[in-house]
């Protein structure tokens, strides 16, 4: 849209990303549901709970909704604050992008870009140069 010069190395990168950053998301979402059916069973016996999330995995995805609407309707006071629960999960939090690997690259493209365009010029210029009586 911009008119400006991509590599398919810039494409197949930024693909990569997006797709990292798409299943970091389901994941934690899919860790966040697992997480509220952990704390609705709170106190409850583990074999209890790990029968109904062995049930909710195999189960699908409407009888998904069906079951978290139930244990919504008999949710129970949580034991942590959210701010807690939030503090707790960005520690636990699995990166499957590295970030610092994103800005890097941002980076180098916005370095690379107009010193290619440069170094074009220069070489147009030098030949051109050359060419002149």
């Amino acid at each position: 849209q911009l008119g400006m010069p991509i590599s398919s190395t810039h494409v197949a990168i930024g693909a990569v990303f997006g797709v990292g950053f798409m299943r970091e998301a389901i994941k934690s979402n899919y860790r966040r549901i697992l997480d509220d059916i952990r704390d609705h069973h709170h106190g409850s016996d583990e074999a209890e709970v790990e029968a109904f999330l062995t049930k909710f995995e195999a189960a699908p995805l409407e009888d998904k909704q069906h079951m978290m609407r139930d244990l919504k309707k008999h949710k129970t006071a949580p034991t942590i604050t959210k701010r807690e629960r939030k503090g707790l999960g960005h520690e636990v939090n699995v990166e499957l992008v590295k970030r610092s690997m994103a800005l890097k690259i941002a980076s180098a493209w916005i370095i690379t870009v107009p010193l290619s365009g440069a170094m074009a010029a220069v070489i147009f210029y030098t030949i051109r140069g050359f060419l002149l009586p």
